[in-house]
């Protein structure tokens, strides 16, 4: 079978994809809920449409990275959930992130090395879920053409409708949504990956003209001081940046943006996790540091000055400061030890708060409270009086 004659198929050698750009004008009275950077995890995104209440009064907009980077399996699971509920409700519209573009990039012909470090290295792609949903083996040895030609004979609806997704919405000309980011609504870039991946946009832009929502950047990067996961709503530039890190930042959450209307334009925000739950029994409160840090990927270089069971006492190279991280969250990099998503916050909690247990070990435990990330004595956590 010629893969370029399959019904369906795309332009395989154009790897530039037009950006796709939508206006819509919607009822300015009804409740609007935003989401993103789902990254495969249909339980918490289930659960959070069912605590918050959506339904057929609400417009639902998808704004980007259905799948990859969650867990094994579930890439296929999401993508054909979204798909039904895109078909089934007119309230709810999905648009494209980096991510979904994985499946259209990576299926390209391209060297076989490239294939094979995304579906090797990485390893929770959709491409993965495929191999195994058809009990294809990925190995360096693999007949990646033959693969590839399977792929469009069996999810040929998927990779259409991931072909078919907006790049850009524009609500009632009042409100811009974009996965990454968009400097001016005026001079769209030609091509969609200008604007599914834009790093670290709400710090380079220097500010839109109408409202902008986005994901793609976990929120925590852009805090050096704090370890949060929570929206920022940063309203000189009008961007509102809600990816809270989900699979991608450990303790990240799905952020759930609402708007009451259009007509008010009063907006609050909640989230779900999917970390098991603790009860707090007692207060526990610590003395703030003086100096708070955040450390994330870029400025992660660390030096071990000494060891407590589970947890190591690190310095941070650049700022000095001292802090203790789970081993696991260590690691060594040409001869350089660093470290992932660490703070030296310990979390004062009270009796009846409800947190969230991202590790639990011993003598310290990292929780998430509200969305801030820190660490306790896990001795709190397993008192019982």
């Amino acid at each position: 079978m010629n893969i370029q004659n399959e019904k369906g198929m795309k332009l395989l050698t154009e790897l530039k994809k037009k950006t796709k750009v939508r206006r819509l004008t919607l009822d300015i009275n009804r409740r609007m809920i935003f989401i993103s950077d789902i990254h495969g995890d249909l339980v918490t995104m289930k659960a959070g449409l069912e605590k918050f209440g959506f339904n057929d009064n609400d417009y639902l907009f998808i704004i980007g990275d259905i799948y990859e980077k969650g867990d094994k399996g579930t890439n296929l699971e999401i993508i054909r959930y979204v798909m039904e509920l895109d078909r089934t409700h007119d309230n709810v519209f999905v648009m494209a992130g980096n991510c979904e573009e994985s499946l259209r990039f990576i299926l390209t012909p391209m060297p076989k090395r490239n294939f094979l470090y995304y579906v090797l290295k990485r390893g929770h792609s959709i491409l993965n879920d495929m191999a195994d949903e058809m009990g294809i083996t990925i190995s360096e040895d693999m007949d990646v053409p033959a693969f590839i030609e399977a792929v469009h004979k069996n999810y040929i609806d998927i990779y259409d409708y991931i072909d078919t997704l907006d790049d850009v919405v524009i609500i009632n000309d009042t409100i811009v949504l974009v996965h990454a980011g968009l400097d001016d609504i005026n001079n769209i870039p030609e091509y969609s990956m200008s604007v599914l991946k834009y790093d670290n946009f709400d710090t380079l832009s220097k500010g839109v003209d109408k409202l902008t929502i986005v994901g793609h950047y976990p929120t925590r990067n852009y805090r050096h001081d704090v370890s949060c996961v929570n929206p920022i709503f940063n309203m000189r530039k009008k961007i509102m940046s809600i990816d809270g890190g989900n699979h991608l930042v450990k303790g990240g959450q799905i952020n759930f943006l609402f708007l009451e209307s259009l007509k008010t334009m009063k907006f609050n925000w909640n989230y779900v996790d999917h970390y098991p739950k603790h009860v707090m029994k007692l207060d526990v409160n610590y003395d703030e540091p003086d100096d708070f840090i955040n450390v994330t990927y870029g400025d992660n270089e660390i030096e071990i000055l000494d060891t407590d069971l589970d947890f190591n006492l690190v310095k941070h190279i650049n700022s000095g400061i001292t802090m203790w991280v789970h081993k696991s969250y260590v690691y060594e990099d040409n001869g350089k030890m660093y470290c992932y998503d660490a703070s030296n916050q310990f979390l004062s909690v009270r009796k009846g708060d409800i947190i969230s247990v991202i590790k639990k070990a011993m003598p310290y435990s990292i929780i998430k409270k509200n969305g801030y990330i820190g660490l306790i004595d896990t001795k709190y956590l397993d008192y019982d009086n």
